[in-house]
Parts: structure tokens; sequence; C-alpha cells
């Protein structure tokens, strides 16, 4: 399959995985052949990218960290307690501990590399976002080789960083130009609020509580609510970095969300810790699988496989095209051909 601007879809083009809109409907399922009729309505619901298949990408299948349907279930549990807690303060942590251990069990033991669209949500919806943190969180802990019984603290924590938002305006949550000084000052006491919410809950451990209420705080003091430093906690540290990254490749109300090069050379100039921000800027994959590159001999090609090894040069099909159809296509292995490099993305039409 291969990664195409909804712009670019054409009548007939097949749709090789299902559309799911913001709210987890399907809007087209896979297999469906795609009719011009359906690209403004995508468009309006931002999915500006949908993977096709086709005869030159045949047989790329990018990895899914979670399957739809455990998406789905997650979305729904994680939704019903913030709504509880939100409603009458209430919160079932056995909910969020089997949810957290299904997460560890899921992603504890593969050697993953994250895809962007692995993560990317609307912002519109903190609890997508805290469990896109989650699940980013989970996979920086293992490759840190953090214990078990610290890890599910500190993905629970992830799980519920967000939770002081839930009270916090609408309007002013998904105000689409930027904040005043009073509005950025409100939105900067969900950490604390959060924690007021939940401190009194003698299920939860005591490091979940640390990162509701500190995943805001930065190692030169700069973050909030205390302007603590390097001696916050770890789980605090990774929680508050993976907060960050999220943040920035996923769609807000005021921009679109980054690609992971801009995100990561925003973030760099963030004053998080040096050792988290290298693992998880080692997880991400710069080029999808499906996704189409330019190379520095002018040929585009078709990612097909990433390595965690060196995630800037992966397995390519090129595509060589003479008019408009294509010629040939023919693969080259990144990691042992040092004369190539991908250039940058390719967005136009094949």
């Amino acid at each position: 399959m291969r990664l195409v601007l909804t712009k670019h879809l054409k009548d007939g083009d097949i749709i090789a995985q299902d559309i799911i809109s913001s709210e987890g409907g399907v809007l087209l399922r896979h297999d469906t052949r795609f009719k011009e009729v359906f690209k403004s309505k995508l468009i309006e619901r931002h999915i500006l990218e949908v993977y096709v298949d086709d005869e030159i990408s045949k047989g790329i299948e990018p990895t899914k960290i979670l399957d739809t349907t455990s998406k789905n279930i997650i979305k729904n549990d994680i939704k019903s307690e913030f709504d509880k807690l939100k409603d009458n303060l209430e919160l079932d942590v056995q909910v969020l501990n089997r949810i957290t251990h299904f997460l560890i069990e899921q992603l504890g033991n593969k050697e993953l590399i994250i895809e962007l669209e692995d993560l990317k949500t609307n912002d519109y919806y903190t609890y997508e976002h805290c469990i896109a943190v989650a699940i980013l969180t989970e996979v920086v802990c293992n490759k840190m080789q953090i214990g078990l019984e610290k890890k599910v603290s500190i993905v629970m924590g992830a799980l519920i960083h967000d939770i002081g938002k839930m009270i916090l305006p609408k309007d002013i949550l998904n105000k689409p130009s930027r904040l005043n000084e009073e509005e950025y000052n409100l939105i900067k006491t969900h950490p604390e609020v959060g924690y007021m919410m939940i401190k009194e809950n003698r299920e939860l451990n005591v490091i979940t509580k640390l990162i509701v209420l500190c995943h805001h705080e930065r190692e030169d003091q700069s973050g909030y609510p205390f302007g603590k430093g390097k001696e916050l906690h770890i789980g605090a540290k990774i929680v508050a970095a993976c907060d960050l990254y999220h943040a920035l490749i996923s769609d807000r109300c005021y921009r679109k969300g980054l690609p992971i090069s801009e995100a990561i050379a925003i973030a760099q100039r963030e004053p998080i810790n040096p050792g988290i921000r290298k693992v998880i800027e080692s997880c991400f994959a710069y080029y999808p699988v499906g996704g189409m590159v330019y190379l520095n001999d002018g040929n585009i090609a078709i990612v097909e496989r990433n390595f965690s090894a060196d995630i800037k040069r992966p397995l390519v099909r090129v595509v060589i095209k003479e008019g408009r159809n294509v010629k040939q296509t023919y693969k080259i292995n990144l990691q042992e051909e040092d004369k190539y490099y991908i250039t940058g993305r390719y967005e136009g039409e094949l």
C-alpha cells in the first residue's frame, strides 16, 4: 500500500485501510473504490493522507502499534473514566490498571518504530491525547529498561496526566487563536487541578499522582507549577517529554500537526532531559512506510521498511516512470548503499 495526499486521490483508487473519523466512526472501509465526491468531505475532516492499494506498492504493509479494535476499546474506556471524573470525581483505578497492563503486554516486547499516524490525534479530545502519550511513554520506558513496577506507575500517570483539563472551559481549550495572558494562566492551572482531583485516591501510586502534577516542569526550572528542575522524578521527566512531542505532531485548533522532522527541531530547543529526548527521537520513523520520498539522484521511491539502527535510512522501492506510466521498480536498502539518501518527502501525483 501507498500513502497518498487526499487531494491527489482519483476515482477508482482502492482504499487500503479503514478511514476513521476523530469520533471513532468508519468513514470509508478498506477495499472501497474511491469516488471524487468523497474528497471534500475527507478534507473538511482534516484527513489529508490516505493509504491506497496499487500494483507499484504491492506487498508494502505499515505495521500498526495497536489494532483498531483495541484502540477503540481503550478510547471508550478512558473517555468513560474522564467523564466520571469530571462529573463526580470518581475514577475506577482497576480500569486504568487493566489498560496500563494491556499496553505494557502489547508493546513491551517489541522493537518498535513509531509511525506518525500511530499517535497523531485531533487535540480537541484530551483523552485521545492521553492515550497517545501513554503509548509513547511505554515505548520509551521499555527502551530505557525501566522495571515493571515503576513502569506501571509511569504509564498510568501518562494515561491521566491531563485530567485537569476536563473541568476547564472548552472555549479556552479549543480557542483557534492565541490565548491572552489570563486564559494562558488558567490553562497553566490544569496540573494542580488534576492533582487535586486525585490526591485523596489511595489506589493511585504516588508516582502516578506526581506525574499529573509535574508533567509541565522543565529541567531548567522554567516549567510550571513549581519551577522544579533536575530533581524531578524520572517518570515526570519522561511524560513531560512525551507530552511535548505528541503535542507538536498533533492537530490543534490553531494549527496542523507538524512533520516529525519539524517537531524534533522544535523540541530540541526545549529544556527536557537530553537522554530521554534521544530515546524518543530514536523511536519515530522520519518517513512512514508506504510514504513517498525523493532520493538524492532525483528518483522517487516508496518507503518499504524502516530500521531502528538508523531511522533516516529505510529500505525503499524506487519508481521509474516513462511519461504517465510506471516503467519499472527496484529496491535500494539505504542502510547498505551509502551513496543514496533521502532528500525529502514527495507529495506530488504518480
